[in-house]
């Protein structure tokens, strides 16, 4: 993969924890009902623009089109090298995966039950949202990765939604191409299409963001089959994306989009597609240019990123919790005021700093998991050894020449 486009990824990856978590964080803390009748500063204009639920939104969808363009990318390359990729897809996978949600389920358990206990009186945990959120079906629910799509989310943590959506994206895509995977034996390649066919149907039959997100999540896959960007000039690609979103962020609201249901789903299918000609154009775009890209603070803040995302909410709800038990129930809820601003701040800063740490002990252990997982694995099944390569003086019939598809 190009360095400037992997730094881009890094920089959309931790820029779009960000806005999640600012668009949580003003829902909870910050009301700016009087932002079209009062006059205001030009920052919480700003912050009215940059906090709203459409630009989480679209933060989301663009973390779906980067994880179809990353993993699953990956797999179309290796399928089109004809290598075998299963077994450490799977221990790659699940391994990423568990390694952050196991432990994100289970400080959800803490957290919420230490606020229900010591902020009883805030009625947060009482709010309908959380309504019967609180039980041990759905926590068993969120560890097998189905909250949000057969079952609701445990207790506070409603973001993990998009990460069982993502988890079997992972899971099934592999296996529905498994047929065109003509290094594995025949009756595998079938036996995994079929397996993942009903569980494609089995997960599709509730209704739920699975399937439309499927149609990004692939969308970014494929993409990496694409040989050249739509628009070539990266600064065009980029702001023509940003002026889409924006537009989308104003105008796909309120009345119009209760008229026109459809104008939601147009507009993620429009953005997204947007996103992935930038990604193409970062890719095939001159290897210079973007400074702003090379500092190596954005891998740094990426590589927690997962983490913040996975853990923020019930952190904001605890301290939401805290704010009505101390400060009184109306105080968040007032129109905003300096000290509205330096509460969600402080507590943004809070949320950050939980996700670094507790990235150290999760997703910056993921490689020693890996290895662990092999090894087990090992133990268990050994992978069968490579065949042994043919004489050199036998002739080989020529292969065509292969495109290197970098994921």
């Amino acid at each position: 993969m190009p360095f400037i486009l992997s730094q881009f990824i890094e920089a959309s990856r931790w820029l779009g924890a960000l806005v999640v978590l600012a668009v949580h964080t003003s829902n909870l803390f910050i009301n700016n009902a009087d932002i079209m009748s009062a006059p205001h500063g030009p920052l919480a204009y700003v912050w009215w623009f940059y906090s709203a639920f459409e630009l989480g939104h679209q933060a989301v969808l663009a973390f779906f089109v980067m994880s179809g363009y990353l993993v699953g990318g990956a797999v179309l390359a290796h399928m089109r090298k004809n290598q075998g990729f299963l077994r450490e897809y799977f221990i790659h996978r699940v391994s990423r995966i568990y390694l952050v949600v196991g432990p994100a389920v289970a400080l959800t358990l803490v957290l919420d039950s230490l606020g229900r206990w010591l902020f009883a009186s805030s009625g947060v945990y009482e709010w309908p949202l959380f309504k019967g959120h609180f039980s041990p079906v759905l926590f068993l629910a969120s560890f097998l990765n189905l909250q949000g799509i057969a079952f609701d989310y445990f207790g506070t943590n409603g973001p993990l939604w998009s990460l069982a959506c993502e988890f079997w994206y992972y899971v099934t895509f592999p296996l529905l191409l498994l047929p065109f995977a003509r290094n594995y034996p025949l009756a595998l390649r079938f036996l995994g299409f079929a397996l993942g066919a009903a569980l494609f149907l089995a997960l599709s039959m509730p209704p739920s963001w699975f399937k439309f997100g499927y149609i990004l999540w692939a969308g970014g896959a494929f993409a990496t089959l694409i040989g050249r960007p739509i628009i070539r000039s990266r600064w065009q690609a980029l702001i023509l994306y940003a002026a889409v979103v924006a537009i989308i962020r104003l105008v796909v609201r309120g009345h119009l989009l209760e008229a026109h249901p459809w104008l939601a789903d147009a507009g993620d299918l429009l953005a997204s597609g947007l996103f992935v000609n930038v990604l193409l154009a970062f890719r095939y775009g001159p290897a210079e240019g973007f400074s702003l890209l090379r500092p190596k603070f954005h891998k740094t803040l990426a590589d927690f990123s997962f983490s913040l995302y996975s853990i923020h909410m019930p952190i904001l709800i605890f301290a939401r919790a805290a704010v009505g038990s101390t400060l009184g129930n109306d105080w968040a809820t007032q129109l905003a005021t300096p000290q509205n601003y330096a509460v969600a701040f402080s507590v943004m800063g809070v949320a950050i700093v939980a996700g670094y740490f507790f990235s150290r002990v999760t997703e910056a252990k993921t490689g020693a998991a890996r290895r662990k997982l092999r090894a087990l694995l090992d133990r268990w099944a050994p992978e069968p050894a490579a065949p042994t390569p043919a004489p050199a003086q036998q002739p080989v019939a020529a292969q065509p020449p292969q495109q290197r598809i970098e994921a």
